[in-house]
């Protein structure tokens, strides 16, 4: 009995079949995505989410409390109905501190022209510059990195050359504004 046994793999499915399931893995994923940011919403509604209780969901999800965050303003400023399905909840957290009115006309342009997340961070940034409109005090880390941009844009280039120079020896950490006046001097 010398038999061998010829043990074939499985076809591989066409590239048209293989691709339509990333497709569908994509969009369950976005459908998780709002999931999860409904039942932030759900959440806030309830009292249920303070600082701690963001930094307790980010311990206990493995989420960052700003992507807990962006999800929350993106289910309260973009009910179901004004959703665009092709687009994740961190592009409809980036335009949500616009009015609705450029918000939803800044999303099909996103959708249309597959923009990236930083894009429409962008196109925000500098449509609340040109129409003088604050940000919201929530946002501060959008309004400090605003800040840190608008420093940098003004800066020489051996200024910014010195600060990053200096970012990196501290390794992107707290640079002692003391100890860079000690150098210099």
């Amino acid at each position: 009995m010398n038999a061998i046994t010829t043990i074939e793999a499985a076809p591989l499915a066409p590239l048209d079949d293989w691709v339509a399931k990333g497709r569908s893995l994509v969009a369950q994923r976005l459908d998780v995505d709002w999931k999860i940011a409904d039942w932030m919403a759900e959440g806030k509604d309830a009292g249920h989410l303070s600082q701690a209780k963001f930094d307790f969901l980010s311990d206990n999800l493995g989420l960052a409390p700003r992507r807990l965050k962006d999800a929350l303003k993106a289910a309260l400023h973009f009910p179901p109905a004004l959703r665009d399905a092709s687009l994740s909840v961190e592009h409809h957290a980036a335009v949500a501190s616009l009015p609705k009115d450029e918000a939803l006309p800044l999303l099909k342009r996103a959708s249309s022209e597959h923009l990236q997340v930083q894009d429409l961070r962008e196109a925000v940034t500098q449509r609340r510059y040109e129409t003088g409109a604050l940000f919201d005090d929530e946002d501060t880390d959008t309004t400090l990195c605003t800040l840190v941009v608008r420093a940098w844009n003004r800066a020489t280039p051996d200024a910014r050359e010195s600060f990053m120079q200096l970012a990196r020896t501290v390794n992107f950490g707290i640079i002692d504004e003391d100890e860079v006046n000690d150098v210099e001097e």
